[in-house]
């Protein structure tokens, strides 16, 4: 085990088995140094998996990635979940991006995704369904299903669905994730259906922006709300002897169904202060200080409080 590495708490998503934090790619820029050295920390740390999106970067990131796969050995690769429902012509990082669910170009977009990280089998790939229209959903999740009965695909999962989604999908076959952003920023899925159902259920993988990860971090807003969150964290983080930013992932963690979190960062010295979250259990003071601070940020009409959402599902 390599120094300073994570106890390897584990979630189950569908066959795999992933760390509960694991490496989010949207706040990376296209420094190929920076990339190599985030990814080189996450392995150290026992990060087991790497979350990507061309949404962010038209996959540029996935051909970084590619290259540092193929210089690990097999058994030491972690897994990459690549996503899929948005088109660009794959000629310019500018041209629009196009929402489709038409399985054609969605096994296109996979395709291109496999050649860019220069591997043969998708471990997990996540569905986008916020499109405009979403009549073709049941043949794209059938073609879908279809790949990972082949094996072509490990696990599946949908990106910020709502209820009615989820249930289209599990009529045709098993998801076995959900992907949605869960923050102390960003906390408006916690108002939906989504989080506290009753099991079996598929595992919620939550997502921290750059902005929720900056939410940690000292700065001279005038924004009393946010300082005092700020002083919060670090107040909590003290007590666990932890970061903040860990206590904000933490807390991500604590929402019942939350099974891992992908956390974007933009240097590995973010990364190792995030790290942690997976190890830590925030008590009911914790989480009650923390749920009387987050109306005034503005990050949602949901509940505030993890455990009593879990307590009336």
């Amino acid at each position: 085990m390599s120094e300073g590495r994570m106890p390897g708490r584990q979630a189950t998503i569908g066959s795999l088995q992933l760390s509960r934090v694991g490496l989010g790619t949207a706040a990376f820029t296209l420094d190929g140094s920076q990339v190599d050295a985030v990814v080189r920390r996450a392995l150290d740390l026992g990060i087991n998996w790497i979350d990507t999106d061309i949404i962010f970067d038209r996959g540029e990131v996935e051909r970084r990635i590619g290259d540092n796969l193929t210089a690990l050995p097999a058994g030491d690769r972690p897994a990459v979940a690549v996503a899929v429902g948005f088109d660009w012509d794959g000629r310019s990082r500018q041209a629009q991006l196009r929402p489709t669910l038409e399985p054609r170009r969605l096994r296109r977009q996979l395709e291109r995704s496999l050649s860019r990280l220069r591997i043969e089998t998708a471990d997990l790939v996540k569905l986008h369904v916020g499109v405009p229209s979403d009549a073709s959903f049941e043949d794209a999740w059938s073609m879908l299903l279809d790949l990972r009965q082949s094996g072509v695909v490990r696990s599946l999962g949908l990106i910020a669905p709502d209820s009615a989604h989820l249930e289209r999908a599990e009529r045709i076959g098993t998801c076995d994730s959900l992907h949605v952003e869960m923050s102390l920023l960003d906390r408006r899925v916690s108002d939906g259906e989504l989080l506290g159902r009753r099991q079996p259920t598929p595992a919620v993988i939550a997502s921290h922006s750059a902005a929720s990860t900056e939410l940690t971090v000292a700065d001279r807003s005038d924004d009393d709300a946010l300082q005092r969150m700020r002083l919060l964290l670090r107040t909590i983080a003290t007590r666990r002897r932890a970061s903040p930013a860990a206590v904000a992932a933490a807390w991500s963690l604590s929402w019942p169904g939350v099974a891992a979190v992908a956390v974007s960062v933009r240097s590995p010295e973010d990364l190792s202060a995030v790290a942690k979250a997976a190890d830590i259990e925030l008590s009911v003071r914790d989480l009650s200080d923390i749920g009387k601070l987050l109306p005034a940020l503005g990050s949602g009409r949901g509940p505030v409080h993890p455990r009593r959402t879990a307590d009336a599902a």
